[in-house]
């Protein structure tokens, strides 16, 4: 671990734990912070490339307006065809050999394989991209890799290294108690969980046991007697309530093994 000497980073860092403890969302920490991230990397656009079943999500985007965020998606991705294994297999060609850190001239070094290199010289001119530096994002332990970070220069001068360390050590430190080791994906916020089920009502309660359970959607449609319209309604709230998108992700807020 590097060490951080810049006191304001130090409490950003205290300030972003408590916040991911008070369950508010990364991308609302991330947005609400986006002139600190920029100002202290010096950096125009910082995006976070983040491991998500089997794919990147390319979604942490911290800029000032929105024009990567739309040249991305014009350029570059179909989010389902944004391969995890074929991005670290483009970033491992320059971090095989313990590098930190790489500084890349074109985006078609880590992009190659989702966007034709006509392209990546078109998207790098709209934007007038000089250069850009890319970090690997620990998971806890340092040594699985769950995501990367990139710094994007407009101009020609020389990043700030120990500056942009920092802040990939900040980034880690707000991704880590998201990420999901064993699904490989990032929650969006911390949600503490208690047997009680405390944030369900009645009704959920009784359907969130019998999908702990194991049981199918249409097995709980019919031992609860509600239609299987009313119950993805009720599975909505319930999903919404913990932050997940699915049964999975439900089962492992919740620590136990999917049958």
């Amino acid at each position: 671990m590097i060490n951080i000497h810049d006191q304001e980073i130090l409490q950003k860092i205290i300030e972003f734990q408590s916040c991911i403890i008070e369950g508010k969302t990364i991308k609302s920490i991330l947005h609400k912070n986006k002139d600190f991230f920029l100002s202290k990397s010096n950096a125009d656009v910082i995006t976070l490339y983040m491991h998500e079943h089997g794919n990147v999500n390319p979604e942490y985007i911290l800029e000032q307006g929105r024009d990567f965020e739309r040249l991305i998606n014009e350029y570059v991705f179909s989010k389902k065809n944004f391969k995890w294994e074929k991005f670290v297999q483009n970033c491992n060609e320059y971090f095989a050999s313990g590098l930190s850190h790489e500084r890349v001239t074109e985006l078609y070094q880590i992009f190659k394989g989702f966007m034709s290199k006509k392209n990546a010289v078109a998207f790098s001119k709209k934007l007038n991209i000089k250069s850009a530096v890319i970090m690997p994002v620990h998971a806890f332990g340092d040594k699985e890799i769950m995501g990367y970070c990139c710094f994007v220069f407009r101009t020609d001068a020389e990043p700030e290294l120990e500056a942009l360390r920092a802040m990939n050590i900040l980034f880690q430190t707000i991704m880590r108690p998201l990420y999901d080791k064993k699904y490989n994906t990032i929650y969006s916020k911390c949600i503490r969980i208690d047997e009680n089920m405390n944030f369900l009502t009645e009704k959920e309660k009784t359907i969130m046991k019998k999908v702990l359970s194991g049981k199918s959607y249409a097995e709980i449609a019919e031992l609860t007697n509600i239609s299987m319209n009313t119950l993805k309604t009720h599975m909505k709230n319930i999903f919404n309530k913990y932050a997940v998108t699915s049964k999975i992700e439900l089962f492992n807020k919740f620590h136990i093994s999917v049958k």
